[in-house]
């Protein structure tokens, strides 16, 4: 390759990279009839870029083997009908993948678990929960709100948990069919409602999130700011601001024993804490059961080895001494809307009181 087109290459690179970055993280500020179709393309190439880079750094790493150990027909990228076809092997996979992972991130599973909480539960024996988490609504109207519902109400539950991150903030707000989302969400059954925290994307850029609650409640979900309901005088859920908001608010969330000052602590308590960070608060402070998502379990290899070193607990269930964490990897995508090596998911949980 000449210095030439080494020169035009990386240009050529840099500019798709910028374009995904601006596609992806500043897509509000694009004029609105191109925000859907530039977020969708930029994103489908942050992932194909992953792809491409895993495949290529491996080929060459083959190849350096095969010098170095003098195996000749490892050197596959020494010839020009070679190169071709393993290009052209390079491009069918990173395909391949993308059809998967997208035909993946759209089958919508329930994960189920059963859990015992040896607390006495006023007069409730046993609570049958939904948790949704990460449901990044960007486009109010499609099928999967639907079928999002239908999903729900199939488990029947006693009550409806979000976990945050309802919405895409990266989206401009003009966007978002509010009336559409009310009307979706009115038609979850549930004996106690819906109750949410807020994710980091459920705040507005500016702070001031006051019209995206409004509407979030006006569609009959209730969203707990780092406070305290008791259900049915016989359990409590908390939900708390997530550590997103001192980065936007410059104000720190309540501490958590603050918000769970005066609560009958003889009761069970679940905490809505969207991102599954600093356990040794909620163990500290009590808590019986937390509920959190954010992680997306990297929702794309190999993401997930980054959050499984992130966070303790990235995905799935965890028990430390009386407490217990439930992380789900969410109910759609942000992002590439594909998934590989996690699932879009329901969770469906069970809790038996004494």
């Amino acid at each position: 390759m000449s210095f030439m087109n080494i020169e035009v290459y990386w240009s050529i690179l840099f500019i798709i990279v910028l374009f995904s970055f601006v596609g992806v993280i500043l897509n509000h500020y694009l004029p609105k009839f191109l925000q859907h179709r530039i977020y969708l393309l930029a994103s489908y190439w942050l992932a194909a870029l992953t792809y491409f880079t895993i495949c290529i750094t491996s080929l060459n790493l083959i190849n350096m083997l095969g010098v170095w150990f003098h195996l000749m027909p490892l050197q596959i990228l020494s010839k020009g009908n070679d190169s071709f076809r393993i290009g052209l092997l390079v491009l069918i996979t990173v395909s391949i993948l993308l059809v998967y992972g997208t035909i993946n991130a759209k089958n919508l599973r329930v994960t189920s678990y059963k859990l015992n909480i040896e607390k006495q539960a006023g007069s409730l024996k046993r609570v049958h929960i939904v948790l949704l988490s990460d449901i990044h609504l960007s486009d109010l109207k499609d099928k999967g709100m639907k079928k999002l519902v239908e999903k729900i109400n199939g488990i029947k539950p006693d009550i409806v948990l979000f976990a945050g991150d309802i919405i895409d903030a990266n989206r401009d707000m003009a966007i978002y069919d509010f009336d559409s989302m009310q009307n979706h969400f009115k038609n979850v059954k549930s004996k106690y409602g819906i109750y949410a925290s807020l994710g980091n994307h459920d705040y507005d850029h500016n702070g001031d999130s006051t019209n995206r609650i409004d509407n979030f409640e006006k569609a009959g979900i209730n969203i707990l700011r780092d406070s305290v309901i008791n259900i049915d005088k016989s359990f409590y859920i908390i939900g708390r601001e997530d550590k997103f908001y001192e980065r936007i608010n410059g104000a720190k969330r309540k501490d958590l024993l603050e918000i769970m000052a005066g609560i009958d602590k003889n009761l069970p308590t679940i905490v809505l804490d969207h991102q599954p960070s600093n356990l040794e608060e909620p163990i500290k402070a009590g808590v019986d059961l937390q509920l959190s998502g954010h992680t997306h379990k990297g929702q794309f290899f190999p993401f997930n080895l980054i959050t499984k070193r992130v966070f303790k607990k990235d995905y799935g269930y965890l028990k430390i001494g009386n407490f217990q964490i439930i992380v789900s990897s969410g109910a759609r995508t942000w992002g590439p809307p594909i998934r590989i090596g996690s699932k879009s998911e329901i969770v469906d949980i069970e809790i038996q009181f004494l």
